[in-house]
């Protein structure tokens, strides 16, 4: 079956390093030269499997907050190596303190047409102790000037478990489904014990079962202002859903570029070496690290495993006529799962019963 691909593109530069932030980034704005040639040197030399391209995810680190030259070169390396006449989706992370009417303008005269902003809280007090450089008035102000360069599918990102009251997470919630977005993520806080953030969060010492009872009010709160769930993180107006963190879930292909993007391209999985650091001295022919050849019986299980995280679930034709298996037989255990209530089955798609959605992991041990 002949594959749709996705660019993801990873710019790790950020003006701080947020203390909850396990990703590649980087505070050193002096070595963006260096980065940004050694990444159109990347895409330059990338092999090309599919020119045709669907979307394209530029993430960070902190896209918005390098100097617009690179995003234009960025955009001509990459409309001379890949065909972008078919791509529908174009999203671009920025962070509120960082987005200019420059950045704007260069980024709509680039064709894009998303923006996702990692707001996080509209508790300025909580935005400080996490390390963040806005506060709620600044995202509204950058909100506004998306508006006025003509964005209108904005994303913001919310963290649940943040250090800060349960009152202030639903204010929140509350507070943000009043905005002129098109989509919106919650994302519960990962802790890494020994971090800044850990000590913080201790003094609120939340339980799973808070969490959750938490992740069921943004549940209410979100559905109740049109903002429907499609994935146990994402909800979005009808027909906003991020069409390229889709591809992810659908078994997309996609070519990774930059430090620590992974990509997947024909059957082989890997992940660009990690550190800014280690990505500028690393030769380009050696940038890709940890090469995996996946099967088509791994490809299977990821597509449920990845599928099944999605409200609409799995689609039991495409899994028969991309895998050449019978969802089934493949496994057995799904009819008990869906005599016990844990799956449920549509014509031709199976998913995970909406309130069962808190055990999705424990189904899927179950079933695979």
């Amino acid at each position: 079956m002949k594959q749709q691909y996705q660019i993801y593109v990873h710019i790790p530069f950020c003006k701080a390093r947020c203390g909850y932030c396990a990703f590649s980034s980087c505070v050193d704005f002096s070595l963006c030269e260096s980065y940004f040639e050694k990444l159109y040197e990347q895409i330059d030399k990338t092999e090309v499997v599919e020119k045709r391209i669907s979307t394209i995810f530029i993430g960070g680190g902190t896209p918005s907050a390098v100097p617009t030259k690179y995003i234009d070169g960025l955009f001509e390396h990459l409309r001379n190596k890949f065909d972008l006449s078919k791509v529908v989706e174009i999203t671009v992370e920025c962070n509120p303190e960082s987005v200019t009417a420059e950045v704007l303008s260069c980024l709509k005269g680039n064709g894009v047409n998303r923006l996702s902003f990692g707001l996080q809280s509209v508790n300025d007090q909580t935005l400080k102790a996490i390390g963040r450089l806005h506060n709620y008035e600044g995202f509204l102000q950058a909100l506004n000037l998306a508006k006025k360069h003509g964005f209108t599918n904005v994303n913001a990102d919310l963290i649940l478990g943040l250090p800060e009251s349960v009152a202030d997470f639903k204010n929140t919630v509350d507070t943000v489904v009043k905005l002129p977005l098109k989509h919106i993520s919650v994302y519960a806080l990962e802790i890494h014990e020994g971090s800044k953030i850990s000590e913080l969060c201790k003094k609120f010492n939340y339980t799973d079962d808070d969490l959750a009872d938490m992740y069921d009010y943004a549940l209410m709160q979100l559905e109740t202002s049109g903002f429907l769930r499609y994935e146990i993180s994402n909800f979005a107006k009808t027909g906003y859903e991020c069409k390229h963190n889709l591809g992810y879930w659908q078994g997309k292909r996609y070519y990774g570029l930059g430090a620590s993007a992974s990509g997947f391209v024909d059957d082989v999985r890997f992940n660009n070496v990690y550190s800014l650091h280690d990505y500028l001295k690393t030769p380009t022919e050696k940038l890709l690290g940890n090469e995996q050849k996946i099967t088509l019986s791994e490809q299977a299980d990821e597509y449920i495993m990845l599928g099944l995280r999605l409200t609409k679930g799995i689609s039991l034709a495409y899994f028969s006529t991309a895998f050449g298996l019978d969802f089934f037989k493949k496994y057995p255990n799904a009819n008990k799962l869906l005599q016990d209530g844990f799956l449920q089955r549509s014509g031709d798609n199976v998913f995970v019963s909406k309130e069962k959605f808190y055990v999705v992991n424990s189904i899927l041990c179950e079933l695979l």
